[in-house]
């Protein structure tokens, strides 16, 4: 066992510790020494009772960090950079040879979480963990990256990024000349906002309630900013700037009303993808026919690609300045503050907040 920070979710507070315990990796795992964190709404869903998470728990799923242990059957080298994915898929299904892991059934299994406290399990949040200066995942979860960027962006390439690009490039396949409608200006749609820009968008129509999000969605590529209330805004919004429709709408908030005002804000033909996570039991009140006319509604889990070879190709881009994804790093601060960051995230005040580990001398 090896004993490292953490932030520790007990259903009251983070609790700030410095012994929890990390198992070594087990056959076909390997250990991470986190650097960096990003902070996602994802995140919060334990903490605001959307979803049912066992208690205690370290949160956090968006990450970069250096293999520092390998189980049996592991082949990945002691020291390599790798970003981490929630994505814990066989590779062999059917699904996982076609390129497809988002779609392998056997990625929901259970794995031993490899953390306890004081001789107590502590659970692991989506199978990751990365609000700890190590956690342990599946080989396949941790996807080497060679390009030298930031570890902010590096660390955002793992949830926000590919499910932002792969929304855009993979579902949506926004096309130069488009016009794209982005609901939410938070992570993943500003993510998508730089994605419908280096595609050759047109025009990008990004809506929000929050008005302080419009001068970052400009910086990101947004030719339009409309600050809505309720849904029926945002057909006002997207009828002043595409009176036939839109070719692709992204929707990252996760309300019925909204996705049904996306998908009725498309052209012929247009795509609609479903980004946000709506609660379990929503019901949208879509009418059929207003998808009649060729146009598609679409789920889209983690961007639906394979990031063993979309965040190394994420990775490129960024150092060859294609892309540019540092408008988004709003606050960077040591794991101890992470408080502070959930709360900024709260008020509407993060585009992307990270935590960066302390690792204790003498930690291995």
């Amino acid at each position: 066992m090896t004993e490292v920070r953490a932030a520790l979710w007990d259903g009251r507070a983070f609790r700030h510790i410095d012994d929890l315990e990390v198992r070594a990796p087990q056959r076909g795992e390997v250990a991470v020494d986190i650097d960096t964190a990003g902070l996602c709404h994802s995140d919060l869903n334990p903490v605001d009772g959307v979803i049912e998470q066992p208690l205690p728990v370290v949160l956090g799923h968006e990450a970069v960090g250096v293999v520092s242990a390998v189980g049996p059957g592991a082949s990945l080298p002691l020291g390599a950079r790798v970003v981490l994915s929630v994505l814990r898929s066989c590779g062999v299904c059917r699904a996982c040879r076609a390129g497809r892991p988002t779609v392998c059934r056997v990625s929901g299994t259970p794995a031993a979480a490899p953390f306890t406290w004081r001789g107590r399990p502590v659970h692991q949040f989506v199978r990751t963990g990365a609000f700890a200066a190590r956690t342990v995942v599946a080989e396949r979860q941790a996807v080497p990256i060679t390009a030298p960027i930031d570890a902010p962006i590096a660390a955002m390439l793992g949830c926000a990024s590919v499910t932002g690009f792969g929304a855009v490039e993979e579902r949506a396949r926004v096309a130069p000349g488009d016009r794209v409608l982005v609901t939410g200006a938070g992570g993943i749609g500003l993510n998508a906002v730089i994605a419908a820009r280096a595609a050759g968008a047109e025009r990008i129509l990004v809506v929000d309630r929050n008005p302080a999000k419009e001068a970052v969605a400009r910086r990101c590529g947004a030719t339009d900013f409309a600050v809505i209330g309720d849904a029926a805004e945002i057909r006002d919004a997207a009828a002043a700037v595409a009176a036939d429709g839109f070719e692709a709408a992204i929707e990252c908030v996760g309300r019925p009303e909204i996705l049904a005002a996306a998908v009725e804000s498309l052209g012929w033909g247009g795509r609609c993808v479903i980004v946000g996570l709506p609660d379990a039991a929503a019901v949208a009140g879509i009418r059929p026919r207003a998808l009649f006319h060729d146009k598609a509604l679409l789920g889209c889990r983690m961007g639906s690609v394979d990031p063993a070879t979309a965040l190394p190709r994420l990775a490129r881009r960024v150092h060859e300045g294609e892309i540019d994804l540092s408008p988004l790093v709003s606050k960077i601060l040591p794991l101890r503050d992470l408080g502070e960051l959930v709360d900024d995230l709260r008020a509407g005040g993060l585009d992307r907040g990270f935590v960066e580990m302390e690792v204790r001398d003498g930690d291995e």
